[in-house]
């Protein structure tokens, strides 16, 4: 009777460990796919960009055009996406969309009409000061997108990476 009693309780067991890994392993799948397309329309964006921010703040109109496309696309694909990605991870990339949304906005805007007077120095600076900025945050977006497609692949550096991340804002939000 109670070797009866514990074949079922293993089989019952087992059931639950497959039914819990077979759904972790639909969310990974799924949050690969969406890790990957994401860093590959982050990787457009970049490149859009660079190619218009190159000459100072010059540009071509259809090269203005193209990044805007780019940058919308991946607004989208992320709005669309985002519950497939960890919380820090959509906070992280949703925060860089609305950093750069408007000035991006903006820039290829001007770029597209051309106009003599949106090439004053001052503006020249500021799309510069934009530029840095993008520049400096673009690789932090990318590790991170890196590090959670290693990690949903199951490396465990880089679940070791993303815990020690964790700890590591733990104990800058905990100090006063």
């Amino acid at each position: 009777m109670l070797e009866g009693i514990l074949i079922l309780l293993g089989a019952f067991l087992a059931y639950l460990f497959g039914r819990w890994q077979g759904e972790h392993q639909l969310l990974y799948e799924r949050r690969v796919a969406v890790i990957d397309e994401l860093f590959n329309r982050f990787e457009d964006v970049d490149r859009q960009f660079s190619a218009l921010f190159a000459p100072l703040g010059g540009g071509n109109p259809e090269a203005a055009n193209q990044a805007g496309e780019s940058f919308d696309a991946l607004r989208a694909y992320f709005r669309r996406n985002s519950l497939w990605l960890p919380p820090r991870v959509s906070n992280q990339v949703n925060d860089f969309l609305a950093r750069y949304r408007e000035p991006f906005i903006k820039f290829t805007g001007e770029a597209m009409s051309q106009d003599p007077e949106m090439r004053t120095s001052e503006r020249l600076k500021q799309w510069n000061d934009v530029w840095t900025a993008f520049k400096k945050d673009s690789p932090e977006i990318r590790q991170t997108l890196e590090t959670e497609f290693r990690a949903a692949l199951g490396s465990w550096r880089a679940k070791l990476a993303i815990l020690l991340e964790y700890l590591s804002a733990y104990r800058q939000a905990s100090r006063p």
